[in-house]
């Protein structure tokens, strides 16, 4: 099980700040899973950042369960 916190439109498009999610792979497959989820935020979810346990991780991080894994979309400003 690992906990997910979603933010900036994440949280707004999803509705909610964190879920518990019954997962254990890379962190690319984990993304492969929410754009299979959550088809309307594909685009989004492509391009997001993943920090396990407030440090940033590449796609092959692998993810055994226990972990806290933020998902940090772009974020635009001006």
């Amino acid at each position: 099980m690992i906990r997910l916190l979603y933010f900036a439109i994440l949280r707004e498009k999803l509705g909610r700040q964190e879920e518990m999610l019954e997962f254990s792979g890379s962190v690319g497959e984990l993304r492969k899973l929410l754009v299979e989820r959550e088809p309307h935020l594909a685009d989004v979810f492509k391009v997001c950042l993943f920090a396990v346990n407030q440090e940033y991780v590449g796609e092959d991080f692998i993810l055994k369960g226990g972990e806290t894994v933020a998902v940090i979309p772009p974020v635009s400003g001006g």
